[in-house]
């Protein structure tokens, strides 16, 4: 089975909404470091995870390999909102390969 675009879309959205919550510092961090294409990862506790959305958690569990990359792009569209957030002259620089790292499965 494969999630639909109407289940990619919630877990997307919550996902986004969950890290803008609890890592709006961890992304800030990130995107404060020079930009050498390099790869960052945030990591999200799992319990706290499932405690925002057991639907996610539900789906997360079901199927990784799908999930993951929503995240990864909720993750990039939370750091892009960071990132709009500051002026020019704040220097952070947007990072496109971020990744989110769930951790306490």
């Amino acid at each position: 089975m494969m999630l639909n675009t109407e289940q990619v879309a919630v877990i997307g959205q919550t996902f986004e909404s969950y890290v803008s919550e609890h890592h709006w510092n961890d992304i800030l961090q990130i995107l404060q470091e020079p930009d050498d294409g390099a790869h960052f990862s945030v990591i999200v506790n799992a319990m706290t995870l499932f405690e925002a959305s057991m639907e996610v958690a539900e789906y997360l569990i079901a199927f990784p390999t799908e999930v993951l990359p929503v995240f990864d792009n909720a993750l990039r569209r939370a750091a892009m909102t960071v990132f709009q957030s500051f002026s020019e002259n704040d220097n952070i620089v947007m990072k496109q390969n971020l990744h989110a790292r769930v951790s306490g499965l």
